[in-house]
């Protein structure tokens, strides 16, 4: 995949995330896929906040993704791989 389309791809996930964890917060339910599976802030209050943090971390990764492609930081890929070798795939 082109460095310019990997970029904007994850570039819209990223907004897409971002607004995910910004509505979640102000609802205080962590929407899912499927509305049986949203998380309700009073309820479980760890999963909440752990479903908010994984969307986080997305928004992280797209920001590093976006940073590398304007040639201000390194690859976050290679990073990942280096740092965490059970995820690299052959």
């Amino acid at each position: 995949m082109p460095l310019t389309l990997g970029t904007a791809v994850f570039a819209i996930a990223g907004l897409v995330a971002l607004w995910s964890v910004a509505s979640d917060i102000r609802s205080g339910k962590a929407a899912t896929t499927k509305p049986a599976w949203t998380i309700d802030r009073q309820e479980n209050p760890g999963g909440f906040w752990f479903t908010v943090l994984c969307k986080a971390a997305f928004v992280g990764f797209a920001i590093a993704v976006l940073l590398h492609a304007l040639g201000l930081i390194g690859d976050p890929v290679a990073w990942i791989r280096q740092t965490f070798p059970f995820l690299a795939r052959g």
